[in-house]
């Protein structure tokens, strides 16, 4: 069974976006990258225009489209680090060449600080 979860940018109450957090590692990364890449670009042109003859609400829709774009590619940054949490830990549960089990690694300490 495929496992999806919300994005973040869900405004809604009940979530209708969703990343599929089984998908191929690539493919999560691609996803990533095009939509971080996208939002940087768009934030390059707002750097470009000037600010004299821009209204209010333009850089308001730059901003929040940039900022929608960046949070998808954050997602889909997470969903990958999931995968290769899970990738790392079935390894270390796999028989070693000797056919002996392989020893865990210790795992990296969590942040606590709240960076979204």
């Amino acid at each position: 069974m495929t496992n999806y979860t919300p994005l973040q940018s869900n405004l809604s109450v009940v979530p209708t976006l969703f990343l599929n957090i089984d998908a191929d590692a690539c493919d999560l990364f691609e996803t990533a990258i095009q939509r971080i890449k996208a939002g940087r670009n768009l934030l390059n042109s707002v750097t470009c225009l000037s600010v004299k003859d821009a209204e209010g609400y333009d850089l308001e829709h730059f901003a929040n489209a940039a900022h929608l774009l960046i949070q998808d590619g954050c997602d889909a940054l997470d969903a990958l680090g999931w995968k290769l949490k899970r990738t790392a830990n079935c390894a270390a549960d796999t028989p070693s060449r000797n056919g002996a089990p392989s020893a865990p690694e210790s795992a990296p300490a969590q942040s606590t600080s709240a960076s979204k």
